[in-house]
């Protein structure tokens, strides 16, 4: 009996180490699985948005976008990089990066192939508004013996002018509006003008010399740069005339805008012109889920980009999927369906 008894102790012995050692094997997994879990949750959204140049405004509206996602989703990794307006298509129509900023111009310019663009990028979608109005603002010396740009064009005044970069947004519309005139930069130049491709800085700099007349670009309201150059010099903004804003709007896919009246300290009245919604973009190929949850996040952080730059507050349920003629991603889609702010 007492061998009967040793054995069964020793079963009964085995039974239970057998026991403790399952359990323990079933605790590791449930600790595996849950940091696969955690796992997956550190790396539910990484992601780069492609912006504008450092330290420029464009590099503060994409590091809102970036920090309104990263609110929402914890564990998310979004990284922002510097890029341009003209840049950022293509970046996302070839992948290279899934998500840009742009304006709706230069996006459709470049979905459909046309200046500056010389081939079609396809794969490009939008996600929604994130800056509502670029306005294009044509500057010039106050003490300019003229009122109106108009008067420019009649009078064949020998003006020197600063554009950007040729094949930028603001250039592109500077040049469109001559064009409207029918009006070329050889014909200011035959005037005894000037046309000179020139950075904003450099532009204000030799403005505020007295070494250039005027400038045109589309950049929000108000602009730094024009802010700054307004402390060196007495300035004036032009209006375009009505049927000028609407053959540059029907051409390149602009808006009829209006700056008002004290936006800057030397304007007393409101300013007729065009502009051009900033967009962010991202690659078709993007999971519709993602796109979902970026769109989520950045409606639901309107307050907070509010506080980042005072152009988001213009930001509205009215005008946030107005990102003009390139597809909205089905993601964005079902989002603002979701939220009624689409059919």
């Amino acid at each position: 009996m007492r061998v009967l008894d040793r054995i069964q102790q020793d079963i009964h012995y085995v039974l239970f180490i057998l026991i403790i050692a399952i359990g323990l094997v079933g605790l590791v997994a449930c600790s595996e699985s849950d940091d696969d879990s955690k796992a997956k949750d550190d790396t539910s959204l990484q992601t780069t948005i492609i912006g504008g140049r450092t330290g420029g405004a464009w590099s503060v509206f994409t590091e809102g976008i970036a920090e309104s996602i990263r609110r929402e989703n914890e564990h998310a990794v979004i990284t922002v990089e510097p890029g341009g307006i003209v840049e950022n298509p293509p970046t996302v129509g070839t992948n290279k990066i899934p998500y840009g900023l742009s304006y709706t111009m230069t996006a459709y310019a470049a979905y459909k192939g046309e200046e500056p663009y010389d081939q079609a990028y396809e794969d490009i979608r939008a996600v929604s508004v994130v800056i509502p109005a670029n306005y294009y603002q044509f500057i010039v010396r106050a003490d300019a013996a003229y009122d109106s740009l108009d008067e420019m064009i009649e009078k064949q005044i020998p003006f020197r002018l600063a554009v950007d970069q040729k094949g930028s947004a603001g250039e592109i519309i500077t040049r469109n509006i001559l064009q409207a005139y029918g009006v070329t930069y050889e014909d200011i130049i035959s005037w005894g003008g000037s046309v000179d491709h020139l950075g904003g800085t450099k532009t204000f700099e030799l403005m505020a010399d007295n070494r250039m007349d005027a400038t045109g670009d589309a950049v929000s309201v108000p602009s730094s740069d024009i802010i700054e150059a307004a402390t060196t010099m007495d300035l004036k903004l032009f209006s375009l005339n009505q049927e000028i804003i609407q053959t540059v709007s029907d051409k390149l896919g602009l808006e009829a805008g209006k700056i008002r009246a004290g936006s800057y300290n030397f304007l007393e009245q409101d300013i007729d012109t065009v502009n051009t919604p900033s967009i962010l973009l991202v690659h078709k190929d993007v999971s519709v889920d993602e796109v979902y949850q970026v769109t989520k996040s950045i409606y639901e952080n309107l307050d907070y980009l509010g506080s980042v730059h005072e152009e988001f507050k213009n930001l509205t349920d009215e005008n946030i999927t107005d990102v003009g003629s390139v597809p909205l991603h089905p993601g964005a889609e079902k989002f603002f369906k979701e939220m009624g702010l689409l059919d």
